[in-house]
């Protein structure tokens, strides 16, 4: 492969040198390594290097240097020169003159930090896990699910990462490194999926609706542990997580919710036939009381002597309170009464506050604010307010006090 340039050192009696031979008395004064796509490593094959060397990193990749287990700073992209500066050990190094340049000998490695994703069926993940589904009970229920996504990663410190990996491997490839690396997601993506349904409580029949949330809480999780390793990962997508339908758990779920589902639509007919035909839920609970009481004579009997018939029909609008009134006398009519039912309780006045002068007074009831008007302390202009009232409001703009205002005069003196 023609992945190594380099500048050949040329002796007295002018020939070249390029560090393979037996004589090895050369150095090499320039590295530069141009990294093949897919090639996540490689090992520079010379070793035999000029303290004062020229290094030329390219865009997406960084080197490092080792020698006797020490190694150097990364060099980012860009041209550098060696030195003790950003090559410590050049200091330990024995027979190197003062200023002079001489020879050593070390490793050099190149690691590509773009990001990288693999091809073919290693594109990607895919687990088979046991997750707790609380839809049921505050405890949950264990349902069997599967999950699969796809990823991509970089390798963020690559000193690290030869720690880890390289050993004495002159080359890392991607297609070599991915069996390696799925195992070491996969285990790591079982128990951050399972963590995050415990602590989210997540339904499993809802859960594709937070697949982002999820896959940024399995990548932080991930991450932690790649770290380590040198390698970070910059994507991670969950494209669905599907239950074992034959999993007696999740039918138990599903058939849960397809009844609470059916009650719903049932629930809300019956709101929109209340409002259509003027009652409450609670005046449709006294009508079915009512029902009942017509159905058993004797019930119905007690209940009407105790005063809860006729009073049960106020308030009911159309229809349905004409009904219960028939029934209530249905009721009655099956019934010897002894003692008559006690009559209605009288309405409740209405009373005003009017605001005379910038001062509230009152409250007061409709006759005594006829009289104010007679007296033209209020007028037609004048605020006020009761109860069920959003605001204070003109008084001409009231229904119960417009009619007072609007009094005929008595008749004419006879001539």
């Amino acid at each position: 492969m023609s992945l190594f340039n380099f500048k050949k050192n040329q002796h007295a009696d002018g020939a070249t040198y390029d560090g393979q031979g037996e004589e090895r008395t050369g150095f090499i004064d320039n590295i530069f390594i141009n990294l093949e796509r897919g090639c996540l490593l490689l090992r520079y094959p010379y070793d035999n290097l000029s303290t004062h060397a020229r290094v030329t990193v390219q865009e997406g990749q960084q080197m490092v240097f080792m020698s006797e287990g020490m190694y150097s700073d990364t060099f980012q992209p860009g041209s550098h020169v060696l030195s003790t500066n950003n090559i410590p050990f050049l200091e330990r190094l024995a027979n190197i003159p003062y200023g002079g340049k001489t020879a050593f000998k070390t490793t050099v490695f190149c690691v590509s930090t773009v990001r990288q994703r693999f091809a073919g069926e290693d594109a990607g993940w895919g687990v088979g896990l046991t997750v707790r589904d609380y839809t049921l009970s505050d405890e949950g229920v264990t349902i069997k699910v599967g999950a699969y996504g796809s990823y991509e990663f970089r390798i963020v410190n690559p000193i690290a990462f030869i720690r880890e990996y390289s050993g004495t491997q002159h080359e890392i490839w991607l297609a070599d490194f991915a069996d390696e690396f799925k195992s070491a997601v996969s285990q790591r993506i079982v128990p951050a999926l399972s963590q995050y349904f415990s602590q989210q409580h997540a339904s499993i029949t809802d859960v594709n609706n937070f697949l982002l949330q999820m896959a940024d809480f399995a990548r932080r999780s991930i991450n932690e542990y790649l770290e380590e390793y040198g390698i970070e990962l910059t994507k991670f997508d969950i494209e669905g997580i599907n239950p074992n339908e034959d999993d007696p758990n999740y039918q138990q779920i599903i058939g849960a919710q397809t009844s609470a589902g059916a009650m719903d639509l049932e629930s809300r007919a019956l709101a929109r036939k209340r409002a259509r035909e003027g009652y409450s839920y609670q005046q449709e609970r006294q009508f079915d009381v009512m029902e009942g009481a017509a159905n058993n004579p004797g019930a119905a009997g007690t209940m009407m002597g105790a005063g809860m018939g006729i009073g049960m029909g106020f308030g009911m609008g159309g229809a349905f309170g004409a009904q219960m009134g028939n029934m209530a006398q249905g009721a009655f009519g099956a019934q010897p009464q002894t003692t008559p039912p006690p009559p209605p309780p009288p309405p409740q006045s209405v009373a005003f506050h009017v605001l005379v002068n910038g001062q509230q007074a009152g409250p007061y009831d409709l006759a005594t604010v006829q009289q104010l008007i007679g007296q033209g302390t209020v007028t037609p202009a004048t605020l006020v307010w009761r109860a069920g009232m959003a605001q204070w409001a003109a008084a001409q703009s009231v229904p119960e006090l417009a009619a007072l205002f609007n009094v005929p005069p008595p008749p004419p003196p006879a001539p």
